[in-house]
């Protein structure tokens, strides 16, 4: 980073900097000029003052550091550029390996075509099931190898519950992921239930 220069405040917050603007913008047009006058005059006077050797010797400190300044701003902005362009040849290759930890909002991550999976607009022509474009064939019904039958009508107060005629039906569909989880188990079968009385204590 180039160096600090001699007295410069780069906060802008001391009490010059607040007094300052109001001072200037009481001054009269007459005061603005007279002190413009005052200041070129010292600026004069001391460019007199110094010799010819001080004057070069200024002038390349202040080119040194204008380089200095000019080089770091490159330096960074190559730095930027150059993990910019890593980023978007990890993201327009194959693989997303550890992409997600170089994460930069500007990139559009979610038009990649590995992203992007389409519309629900692919018809399977034997069960008329709705795919996605990429999904392969025969994923649904083995292409029409595999025939399911007709949901039949559940039985009441089952079938009131879902269909919402039962007074219950609202706290029924609300809770239903809650009662189908009370009951999941009870789908296994069994011919010969084991009491194991040493295991148990």
């Amino acid at each position: 980073m180039p160096k600090r220069r001699k007295g410069a405040n780069l906060s802008r917050r001391t009490t010059n900097s607040t007094v300052m603007p109001d001072i200037r913008a009481r001054r009269s047009g007459e005061q603005i000029q007279q002190n413009n006058t005052d200041v070129r005059a010292s600026m004069a006077q001391l460019r007199e003052s110094l010799s010819k050797e001080a004057r070069d010797e200024r002038n390349q400190q202040r080119q040194l550091e204008r380089r200095e300044t000019r080089r770091f701003i490159v330096n960074r902005r190559r730095g930027i550029d150059q993990q910019r362009q890593q980023l978007l040849r990890a993201f327009t290759s194959d693989s997303f390996l550890r992409l997600a930890f170089q994460y930069e909002p500007d990139v559009e991550y979610y038009a990649h075509s590995k992203v992007v999976i389409g519309s629900l607009d692919k018809e399977c022509p034997h069960c008329h099931a709705l795919k996605f474009k990429n999904e392969p064939v025969g994923m649904c019904c083995s292409s029409g190898k595999v025939q399911l039958t007709e949901i039949e009508t559940p039985p009441e107060p089952l079938h009131g519950l879902l269909i919402g005629t039962d007074p219950d039906s609202s706290l029924f569909l609300k809770s239903i992921r809650t009662f189908n989880s009370c009951f999941q188990m009870t789908s296994f079968g069994a011919t010969e239930i084991v009491n194991n009385i040493a295991a148990n204590g």
